[in-house]
């Protein structure tokens, strides 16, 4: 198994900051430098307009001061994510998971770490681990309220995007059996917000939704292309089918929106060699 540490990397280009919100933040730091509260807030400002390596930065910066607040090493894991250096993010997620075994966003984004590399048995277990835990007694409240993994029982976005990444990381590990069990658990009709591209993925697995309205052009918004292309690159993938699979990732691995995880998910496929006898 080939455990990919980098893609190879596109045009990072970051937003404009319209509305100054990194030098709002870096004002409110300079009055307290050492306040790890607001060295995360400025770590924050910056994802938001995509300054993933100054966030690096920061988050270092707040591990240093506050070596148990978990918020640090699973915000720089994230963007550890997103830079595409996968094997740094990892380390950091396996350390905030030992800091916060019940923290939904830790086990998500480390589940998706394991994927990337090519360790889909690991993602798998990891996002099974933290769904095992929904309806149970919930753990200790993390900082900033942020959700913990008994919570997904009562958050169908949260238990959504778990699962649609799940269902992958099974496929790929030729777990196919359980991965038909788990599709079996998503219901037909859901109203959802943050997750509803990964629903519409779940009922493209499940035979209820055509690639044709998948990929319907008209619906396309943000980031929306490289998550559903990439569903349906991934589906083509494990069809053995790569004269279509191939100019799809390729089209989704060039997207603009360089840090859906659909594209980067995408460029690894790409760097892993799966067009490469096309």
């Amino acid at each position: 198994m080939l455990l990919l540490q980098a893609a190879p990397k596109p045009a990072m280009t970051p937003l404009e900051d319209k509305d100054g919100i990194v030098k709002k933040a870096d004002e409110e730091l300079a009055a307290k430098p050492d306040d790890p509260e607001l060295i995360l807030a400025a770590g924050l400002a910056r994802d938001k307009v995509w300054r993933y390596t100054e966030s690096i930065e920061l988050y270092t910066r707040g591990a240093k001061l506050a070596p148990q607040d978990f918020r640090f090493l699973r915000y720089r894991g994230h963007r550890y994510i997103s830079t595409r250096q996968f094997g740094k993010a990892v380390e950091d997620l396996e350390k905030a998971r030992h800091l916060a075994p019940n923290s939904y966003d830790v086990a998500y984004h480390l589940g998706l770490a394991y994927y990337l590399r090519g360790q889909f048995d690991k993602a798998a277990a990891e996002y099974a681990r933290c769904m095992s835990q929904a309806g149970q007694e919930a753990g200790p409240a993390l900082p900033g309220g942020a959700k913990r993994c008994a919570e997904v029982a009562n958050d169908a976005d949260a238990r959504i995007g778990m699962t649609e990444w799940r269902y992958r990381a099974l496929r790929r590990a030729h777990k196919d059996a359980e991965a038909e069990k788990l599709l079996e658990t998503v219901p037909e009709e859901l109203e959802l917000k943050e997750s509803a591209p990964y629903y519409q993925c779940l009922l493209f697995s499940k035979g209820l939704r055509t690639e044709k309205a998948l990929l319907d052009p008209s619906q396309m918004k943000g980031n929306l292309f490289p998550t559903l292309g990439y569903a349906v690159a991934n589906y083509y993938l494990l069809e053995e089918n790569p004269r279509k699979a191939c100019p799809l990732l390729r089209k989704v691995a060039s997207d603009p929106a360089w840090n859906a995880f659909g594209a980067i998910a995408a460029e690894v496929e790409l760097a892993r060699g799966a067009c490469k006898d096309e």
